[in-house]
């Protein structure tokens, strides 16, 4: 418990883009005097020689329009498949709303489909739909608030199924403060309730905010470079835009004569505890992103070399077995992060969606009606949870994550087990 603080600071600053981390460097420096800043030394040309690589593929780019739209396309260009996925994706890109949320229905994306002369394909779509719900940021492309939150939520994680039972059944409840009801429902204590929901305050109930109105471009700053070398590929952190950090000297000597008061040597200790939790949580950062990255690209060495329609399947399970990782963690690595090659920028993520999803060779359709089939043959005085569903679909040899199913169980009208079981 007395590391969870420090672990916890690694796990958020980990998940940061060098744009947010830099914002939160500043910040934290301004507001805790044992914390210091100071230029990063360069080689080879120094900072402005850095700054320049980094830009001048970027500057030879065609403008797109700003700020998550531009994320959203640079995300778009990198997808394999046909021109016709491609154009459902974009369609579906397109159709969003100011929250982020496909809020079209089914029926609606179809008939701007046949507008658009892709046809009424509903197997296309669902594939654009479920691509698109890959994208970062994680929420976007959802079709309510329900499904928007699920997206965000980690499967790996150990508090997956119970914050999933709070997001699908008691959204309600939560917002009225109804929280006995809640508590007794999921058979936990008061304070473990309250540790989920801090859990849930943490995801973003509109991920796609201000989407529609964005009127600005941007540039997207990369937070890695890999450049060809006289050995292969190097690979560095984009460091010219972040400061180095590190605690103040003359607070890392700690109490000194004129810290006689208690209190302030308590509250001076706190502050060069916080310092030290930032330089090590950044220097994480780093060391994570540099592992991540170079065992992608050592299976994406085509990819550099001839572009985006050389990728190879490549799945985050697999990077982390390989390193010794949680899976949670290689997907915070990669999330909202980009890499910066001789072709331009691209997202990180992009160098693991060629990897083959769950479910075979089955389409949507047939998961769909898989799904519908297990469903009609449960007991109603009984309903199945979406675990059980995803174990009885890989019974079938449909093997499904708990999020898939869901997302299928919702597409089909079909309520939740909770809202089953009490006729909701």
């Amino acid at each position: 418990m007395v590391l969870r603080p420090r672990m916890l600071r690694s796990v958020s600053v980990l998940a940061l883009s060098s744009a947010d981390l830099g914002e939160l460097v500043e910040r934290e420096a301004r507001e805790n005097e044992a914390l210091r800043l100071r230029p990063r030394a360069h080689g080879g040309g120094g900072a402005a020689a850095d700054g320049e690589r980094a830009r001048r593929p970027l500057e030879s780019r065609p403008a797109t329009e700003g700020g998550l739209r531009a994320d959203l396309e640079e995300q778009l260009v990198m997808l394999e498949g046909s021109p016709a996925d491609r154009a459902w994706v974009r369609l579906c890109v397109d159709s969003l709303d100011g929250r982020g949320y496909l809020s079209l229905g089914d029926e609606e994306l179809l008939e701007l489909g046949r507008r658009e002369g892709l046809g009424a394909d509903r197997s296309a779509l669902a594939r654009a739909i479920a691509t698109l719900q890959r994208f970062e940021p994680r929420g976007i492309g959802g079709r309510d608030l329900v499904e928007a939150l699920l997206l965000q939520l980690d499967l790996t994680d150990a508090d997956y199924p119970p914050l999933c039972r709070l997001v699908e059944e008691f959204l309600d409840e939560i917002a009225a403060r109804r929280l006995a009801g809640v508590a007794s429902a999921l058979a936990v204590e008061d304070a473990e309730l309250e540790r989920l929901l801090a859990v849930l305050r943490t995801l973003d109930p509109r991920p796609g905010a201000g989407l529609a109105g964005e009127p600005h471009a941007r540039v997207i700053a990369p937070d890695l470079v890999a450049e060809p070398g006289e050995g292969g590929w190097n690979l560095r952190v984009e460091g010219s835009l972040l400061p180095t950090l590190e605690v103040a000297p003359e607070a890392a000597r700690g109490a000194g004569e004129g810290e006689r008061d208690p209190g302030e040597r308590r509250w001076r200790a706190e502050a060069r505890e916080r310092a030290r939790e930032l330089v090590e949580a950044v220097r994480r950062r780093e060391e994570t992103l540099l592992r991540v990255a170079r065992a992608a690209l050592e299976r994406q060495h085509a990819f550099l070399e001839h572009g985006a329609g050389h990728l190879v399947p490549l799945s985050m399970a697999k990077v982390a077995e390989d390193l010794g990782l949680a899976q949670s963690t290689v997907s915070r690595t990669v999330a909202g992060k980009h890499l910066q090659t001789p072709m331009g920028v691209v997202a990180l993520r992009a160098l693991f969606q060629a990897a083959g999803g769950s479910g075979g060779e089955a389409t949507p359709g047939e998961l769909a009606s898989a799904v519908r089939e297990v469903l009609e043959a449960e007991d109603p005085s009984r309903p199945l949870s979406d675990d059980e569903i995803a174990r009885a679909l890989a019974g079938r040899g449909l093997p499904l994550a708990r999020r898939t199913v869901a997302a299928y169980r919702r597409r089909l009208g079909i309520p939740s087990s909770y809202r089953r079981r009490h006729g909701g």
